[in-house]
């Protein structure tokens, strides 16, 4: 019966889609905006039993430029519990043409890992093609069948930006009675159809346009038209389990993953509980744990079997020094508990563009665990993976999203560590002479906090050859720069991070008729203006707002003066605010103050231009100059 279906579902691929992979054959509207068409994306998913899913695809793109060879996508991964059935390739040219054919044994296979891995069964096997013309079409066939009903798979209808399709059809199919959920998002206006029985989903897209990247908008996946299922009852490598809400599924991750996992040796629950015999705060029994977890362990990946899932045991990293996200958060977490600091292993989908858990679609999300401590005020946050960050402190890899703590109770979607726009804080103050021959010499004092800090806290593992790169180019619009003393203070406690730098630049100031022209804020120009983006169609995002706030003291050449006072300058807009002004403090003296607040949020289409124009006004004021005349 199961081979049956799997003939079935492929065979229905040389009925579906008439062949014709000529380039002319494309529709004019499709080639706008592409580096490739997608001719057919079709897959057919079967779920014959909670361990068996079988999957039959078919995809037919027609690369435009060497741009497009991205979306090729010829490619497999498998392991222990993935197996792969069939595997076929076919190259034509622009006439549609055969030129070349790949069967399973011409695919390369290698593994699918980096040297960070340790443990792992991921392998992949790909087809290795190099192009001499262009355009050029890749029929790709494969099929695989999996114990692993945890992943039903998200169908997208759009690849991505620069991208379109001809045809993209999707199929889900459960025969063994299972119920499963589905949801759609961002089907829009697009020609996609949904049809939905207890025991089937079936979709189909036809021409959809080439999406162009936009600065500043939404992340892909709040873009892109997709599907995504889940189904209540389901299996990962071995393991069974059911899920139909997020309590439900946490509870089984509790239940299945982690219990058992937390036992430590006598020894070392005697080590750590002497390390806090003498601290009665929470708080300084927390920083102190993780103080000795980064001390003693480092992170490596495991991602073999329920391994991949599963976190190794606390005994095991104890005594092995060393594990992955989950192991070591599952180590601190036990670590803490025996010095008597209730902790949560928590889910996170991790990366520098925020991307929640789906509140309304409970299913297995995330990529990352980090570790919850809840406090009688606000919760503590450790990033268990690194040897460096300081407690209570996660950086743009996992701040301010959907997260899943897992308790004996269940699940708890909670929100990450947020930063507010200010907390986001960067200040700056400097002193600076001006000489009369044009340069100058100073030194600066730079205190960052929130993201800002998370930005550049590693700063202090540079060589001196790589901070000489860094303030070159933090400073690139200060010609013949000269770097002195450089000098770092990570306090780590209060999570700030101080820089302080001497300066030195020939020719700093223009000299025009025995006029000196001075270009006051020497030390933190804003000159990022985005780029424009006519007709736009997607939403303004600004991920994460910030405050700078700088002093600088300038001492002119001696018989110098301001020729003419500059008068103190405020704006005030709906994405932020920026104030600068210049003072005479004494003879010879002068004071430039700034302040500049960009406010996180998204915000309408509408809305880009005038942000645009903001940040245009406080790249031209923070380049400003004034004239210096002999007294």
């Amino acid at each position: 019966m199961r081979i049956l279906t799997f003939l079935l579902a492929f065979l229905s691929f040389s009925i579906s889609f008439s062949q014709n992979y000529t380039h002319n054959s494309i529709p004019d509207e499709l080639l706008i905006n592409a580096d490739a068409v997608v001719r057919l994306d079709k897959m057919d998913v079967v779920v014959e039993a909670r361990d068996l899913m079988t999957v039959t695809a078919k995809r037919v793109v027609t690369v435009l430029n060497e741009n497009g060879n991205r979306f090729v996508h010829a490619s497999a991964y498998y392991d222990d519990g993935h197996k792969i059935g069939s595997l076929e390739a076919k190259i034509y040219d622009r006439n549609g043409e055969e030129v070349k054919k790949y069967k399973k044994k011409d695919f390369f296979d290698q593994s699918a890992v980096d040297g960070g891995t340790l443990y792992s069964d991921s392998r992949i096997m790909y087809m290795r093609y190099t192009p001499t013309d262009y355009p050029y079409t890749v029929e790709y066939t494969h099929s695989y069948n999996t114990s692993n009903t945890a992943f039903a798979p998200t169908w997208y209808f759009l690849d991505g930006y620069r991208v379109s399709t001809e045809q993209s059809e999707f199929n889900f199919t459960v025969t063994c009675g299972i119920p499963f959920r589905y949801k759609k998002s961002n089907l829009g206006s697009y020609a996609i159809d949904v049809e939905l029985t207890d025991t089937q989903l079936k979709s189909k897209g036809t021409h959809l346009k080439a999406l162009k990247r936009e600065p500043l908008a939404p992340a892909m996946q709040d873009l892109l038209p997709h599907v995504k299922l889940a189904l209540e009852e389901f299996h990962l490598e071995g393991v069974d389990g059911t899920a139909k809400s997020w309590q439900d599924l946490g509870k089984w991750m509790y239940d299945k993953l982690l219990v058992g996992q937390g036992s430590l040796d006598a020894q070392t629950v005697q080590k750590v509980q002497s390390l806090v015999k003498d601290l009665d705060n929470p708080r300084d029994k927390v920083s102190k744990i993780y103080q000795y977890v980064q001390d003693n362990t480092r992170y490596i990946s495991v991602q073999l079997g329920i391994g991949g899932w599963m976190p190794i045991s606390a005994t095991e990293v104890d005594r092995v020094k060393y594990g992955d996200c989950k192991g070591l958060t599952n180590y601190t977490m036990a670590l803490l508990k025996a010095v008597g600091v209730e902790s949560y292993y928590t889910v996170v989908h991790a990366g520098a563009r925020k991307r929640d858990l789906d509140a309304e679609f409970p299913s297995m999300q995330g990529n990352h665990v980090i570790l919850n401590i809840p406090m009688d005020e606000d919760d503590i946050w450790l990033e268990c993976t690194s040897q460096v960050t300081p407690v209570d402190h996660l950086g743009t890899f996992t701040d301010n999203r959907n997260v899943l703590r897992v308790t004996p109770k269940g699940g708890e979607l909670i929100r990450s560590k947020q930063y507010l726009d200010e907390d986001n804080h960067q200040g700056t103050k400097g002193e600076y002479v001006v000489h009369e021959n044009g340069g100058v010499t100073g030194q600066v004092t730079i205190a960052s906090t929130g993201i800002q800090y998370y930005q550049k806290f590693r700063n202090g593992l540079k060589s001196e050859v790589e901070k000489e790169e860094y303030y070159k180019d933090y400073w690139n619009y200060v010609n013949n720069l000269s770097l002195g003393k450089i000098e770092f203070n990570n306090d780590k406690q209060n999570i700030v991070f101080t820089e302080e730098i001497e300066i030195e630049a020939d020719n700093y100031l223009s000299n025009m008729d025995g006029k000196l022209f001075l270009a006051p804020n020497l030390f933190n120009r804003n000159l990022i203006v985005p780029e424009r983006s006519r007709s736009r169609k997607t939403d303004l995002v600004i991920s994460r707002g910030y405050l700078d706030e700088d002093e600088f003291t300038i001492h002119l050449p001696e018989g110098y003066q301001l020729e003419n006072p500059m008068e103190p300058l405020k704006l005030e807009t709906t994405y932020g605010s920026y104030e600068i002004s210049l003072e005479q403090q004494g003879p010879g003296i002068l004071v430039y103050k700034r302040k500049l607040l960009v406010k996180s949020g998204q915000y309408t289409k509408e809305d880009y231009k005038p942000y645009r124009d903001f940040r245009k006004q406080v790249a031209r004021f923070d380049n400003s100059r004034i004239i210096l005349t002999k007294i």
